[in-house]
């Protein structure tokens, strides 16, 4: 494979799971690229995407990180 080559280009980081713990949720669950996540009675469902965490679903408050 070339070294700059479009498919190494375009591949997402690992996840992040301390920007999560900075924002003051408490991780509990994961699996690959997702996870859930608790903060006070808000519980959400995180996705790891193009360096960020995505809120994909769950009740409560949470968005982009």
């Amino acid at each position: 494979m070339q070294p700059l080559s479009p498919l190494l280009l375009t591949r997402d980081t690992e996840p992040n799971f301390e920007l999560l713990r900075r924002a003051g949720w408490s991780v509990n669950s994961i699996a690959g690229r997702y996870c859930v996540a608790w903060r006070g009675r808000d519980e959400v469902v995180f996705q790891w995407h193009q360096d960020r965490w995505q809120r994909v679903g769950g009740r409560g408050s949470g968005d982009e990180l």
